[in-house]
């Protein structure tokens, strides 16, 4: 596809120093089937990042400033009128993933999301599927942003990720969408790898950030006080 032309989706991959696993995430989005697409790359790290021969890789600065900064940023860029988000330790394992996103999004609009696979480093994986609504997503967050898509204008509706929970602005944006009345739409199909290592398990040595964020999130959402959880501990 010539960089000029408008694609269908705008896959925005955030990355912070992790080298060894960038180029397989942007990889993973060249094998999709859909060939209408950008791959915005949003470095937020100190390393540069190896750019791919392919006119729809493009590659932003975002200065250290965060993870939802530079999630915000590639929003900002985005020429698609489907977005998507891959973190740069995850890999797409499905080539059909985007078409079938796309399709769905294009009859019922809302958020469409998949299942994913939990790959350990000594190989195991476990599957991630939870069952998904509204009222769920009040209780946890089912949700893997890196199977997630929907139509970028919804960032015109109801804003950008919130900065000021870290840790939580990806729950926030679906508690928001939800509770917007949008439909959500649960593909139990496994589209990605998420990498399971010793680099993003390092979040259970930020508890009390996590937790402060899970309050402030709780607050603003009138839900109640929720236990302190991740991913893990849905499988």
């Amino acid at each position: 596809m010539p960089a000029s032309a408008s694609p269908i989706f705008s896959v925005i991959i955030p990355s912070c120093d992790r080298p060894q696993y960038v180029g397989d995430a942007i990889a993973s989005v060249l094998t999709q089937d859909l060939i209408a697409l950008e791959v915005i790359v949003v470095n937020d790290g100190a390393q540069p990042i190896a750019q791919p021969a392919d006119d729809r890789v493009r590659f932003l600065e975002n200065a250290t400033q965060g993870l939802n900064p530079a999630r915000n940023l590639g929003i900002k860029n985005a020429r698609g009128r489907f977005v998507a988000f891959l973190d740069d330790d995850d890999v797409w394992t499905d080539a059909n993933f985007l078409t079938r996103a796309a399709n769905i999004l294009s009859l019922k609009g809302g958020f469409y999301f998949a299942d994913g696979l939990m790959r350990f480093a000594d190989g195991r994986t476990k599957l991630f599927s939870q069952p998904t609504d509204a009222k769920s997503l009040e209780r946890d967050n089912t949700i893997l942003i890196s199977s997630l898509c929907y139509e970028t204008k919804l960032h015109d509706a109801l804003g950008l990720f919130d900065e000021t929970i870290p840790y939580y602005a990806d729950w926030d944006w679906y508690l928001r969408v939800a509770r917007a009345g949008y439909h959500l739409e649960h593909d139990k199909s496994p589209v990605v790898d998420i990498r399971i290592h010793e680099q993003n398990m390092s979040g259970q040595d930020n508890s009390a950030l996590r937790k402060a964020d899970l309050a402030r999130l709780c607050e603003k959402h009138n839900l109640g006080p929720i236990p302190l959880k991740n991913h893990l501990d849905f499988i």
